[in-house]
């Protein structure tokens, strides 16, 4: 490591150094993956004051000189998991393999386990859809000694060659199988009514999709953990789009998919969490669900053009949703994990 090199903790107090923070953010997402959009400046500015309730977040910047280089972003979950600290290494293109990645790691690792963090994780692109390499994480994860523990793909719908027809014909086969079940939609803020099920939809999220060899125990989200959250998430900026399922016969909240646009991103929609109650399966909830709420998105927002998701591999059923609905692959990327102790 070059002996200029210094890094030190996001002040957020210092404009200057929450610019340097956004602008590497951005410049890392132009190097790597020049088809997704910029970090939504409204959000990344509120972030840095008010991260999400259930990580405890710090963010360190390495300087060359007076120069940004690069940045480590670590949550340390607060809830659960409470021996993993989830790392995040961005290294601008022209400070690349000059040391900074690996020294940035190293701080970060050492920061965890200052405060009982034994297993570290990340998550970036490896290769496109047919297996060509994309940037340099795969190389840097197997230089420190992190293994892929669980292989995702993302997929892009194209609302531009959105099948509107074929999506007509997807809800008209769904419905008859649904009778009993009704829709229910609201946006950032869920409602009352449905938060006790909401949340236990969202803690059985770990235990209902496929998570490979990770070692990271599901997440137990209560209402008033939700409640906290969404209010956070609100303060973002990002509209939401959301839609549940709920089982008529009993009023409980059965399915759940929601969507998201950021704040100052008019062109570009996540596609979320999608999950179903097990014993509510069998009725086409989930392609009900995604499919209303896609067309929701479509009437509030049509700016936007392309919406992306992440599935892991393995997980044939939601791809099966997926594809049916137009979404394509594009690249793939790995959760890394490695031990530190």
């Amino acid at each position: 490591m070059s002996q200029d090199l210094r890094i030190v903790e996001l002040d957020v107090d210092d404009p200057t150094a929450v610019d340097a923070a956004y602008i590497i953010g951005n410049e890392a997402i132009a190097t790597d993956l020049p088809d997704l959009p910029p970090i939504c400046r409204h959000e990344h500015d509120v972030r840095v004051r008010l991260p999400m309730p259930g990580a405890d977040r710090h963010t360190f910047l390495a300087y060359r000189g007076e120069e940004p280089a690069g940045l480590v972003q670590v949550d340390l979950p607060v809830y659960d998991n409470l021996d993993k600290a989830i790392l995040d290494v961005l290294v601008l293109k022209q400070h690349r393999r000059q040391g900074v990645g690996r020294a940035l790691y190293r701080h970060a690792v050492d920061f965890g386990l200052a405060r009982g963090r034994t297993s570290v994780m990340g998550f970036s692109v490896i290769t496109d859809r047919d297996g060509a390499p994309i940037g340099s994480s795969a190389p840097f994860a197997a230089a420190i000694g992190h293994e892929n523990k669980l292989l995702d793909v993302r997929r892009r719908l194209d609302l531009s060659t959105a099948d509107d027809v074929e999506l007509d014909r997807l809800l008209a086969e769904s419905w008859p199988k649904a009778a009993g079940y009704r829709c229910v939609q609201w946006g950032n803020i869920p409602p009352e009514e449905l938060i006790e099920d909401l949340a236990l939809l969202d803690s059985s999220f770990m235990e209902e999709t496929p998570n490979g060899d990770l070692d990271y125990e599901p997440e137990k989200i209560d209402a008033d953990r939700l409640r906290r959250s969404s209010a956070v998430r609100a303060q973002y900026g990002a509209r939401r789009y959301e839609t549940g399922i709920v089982h008529e016969a009993t009023g409980r909240l059965v399915a759940w998919t929601a969507m998201r646009v950021a704040k100052t991103i008019d062109w570009h929609a996540w596609q979320l969490i999608t999950l179903v109650h097990p014993e509510h399966r069998g009725h086409r909830l989930g392609m009900i669900a995604k499919v209303v709420n896609l067309r929701t998105l479509r009437a509030q927002e049509p700016a936007v053009r392309v919406i992306d998701t992440f599935n892991a591999e393995v997980n044939a059923h939601m791809i099966g949703i997926n594809e049916a609905m137009g979404f394509r692959a594009v690249d793939r990327w790995a959760n890394w994990q490695a031990s530190v102790a």
